[in-house]
């Protein structure tokens, strides 16, 4: 791995997933096969193929690295996260090097990469975590080669999850620490960046028990509660028992819910 951070003030921090390498993959798996679907959707909408150069900004433990490398993309991926990287690593290793993928600890604001380097760009689910985002969006312009697209991606939120999250958040006044949750969808066009065409989707049903929803809450495993006081996880994990209580009636009965991805591509802003 190549190290190339340097101080930075604590506004200006992204959000690292050190704490979560352990349980990353459990709880923002795919279900069976649809990983596959996911790499597809992704290749297709870049214009991927075999020995294609991929930048990942974010690449973590390769939820979405390791089926697009599977497809013979060659990935370099980038983290802050060296425990996530290593849950890469290891994946990696299993596959006897039939994974080609690269990875570099660094920091996405200042990419260790010469101009005009990638094929593609990729970010998945990612933006809303980088405080100094805008300056990663002039890096990945800078990385890209001419006519190469940057892949904005991401979960669907749909459904009563998103709706409680949307509230949950709220309530507690949790915000991002980069892009704002309301301009997700739309910053790059905001900041010049060019569509290729709509978003392209993906469906799929995702099968879980309730009551590890809320083991999760209280467990912190996601991002949003972690700066969250304890009592407030707690409220948190409540509130949502009895919703989920109210909706299914038994919290150990494994119920199907509607999942999704959505990938969209861009050209950089025309220079002046």
């Amino acid at each position: 791995m190549l190290a190339t951070l340097s101080g930075m003030s604590s506004a200006d921090e992204p959000v690292v997933f050190d704490r979560a390498a352990g349980f990353y993959d459990a709880t923002r798996g795919f279900p069976p096969g649809v990983d596959e679907q996911v790499a597809d959707l992704i290749a297709e909408t870049g214009g991927l193929g075999p020995h294609s150069r991929l930048l990942e900004i974010g690449v973590g433990t390769g939820r979405i690295a390791v089926p697009l490398a599977k497809r013979l993309v060659r990935v370099v991926g980038v983290d802050l996260s060296r425990a996530m990287m290593e849950q890469l690593l290891a994946k990696r290793g299993a596959a006897r090097g039939r994974l080609p993928v690269e990875l570099a600890r660094a920091d996405a604001a200042r990419l260790p990469f010469p101009e005009a380097r990638f094929d593609a760009a990729l970010g998945v689910h990612v933006f809303h975590l980088i405080p100094r985002w805008r300056e990663v969006l002039a890096e990945l312009a800078r990385v890209l080669r001419p006519g190469a697209p940057l892949l904005h991606a991401a979960d669907a939120r749909a459904g009563d999850w998103a709706t409680w999250r949307d509230r949950f958040a709220t309530v507690h006044r949790v915000e991002n620490s980069g892009v704002p949750q309301e301009r997700f969808e739309s910053f790059l066009e905001d900041e010049g960046w060019r569509p290729l065409g709509p978003a392209r989707r993906i469906e799929f049903e995702r099968e879980l028990v309730p009551r590890e929803l809320v083991e999760r809450i209280a467990e912190r495993s996601w991002s949003f509660t972690w700066k969250l006081s304890d009592a407030e996880v707690a409220e948190a994990a409540e509130g949502l028992r009895g919703e989920l209580l109210e909706r299914f009636g038994d919290l150990e009965r494994p119920v199907s819910v509607p999942g999704g991805f959505w990938v969209r591509a861009y050209l950089a802003p025309l220079r002046r």
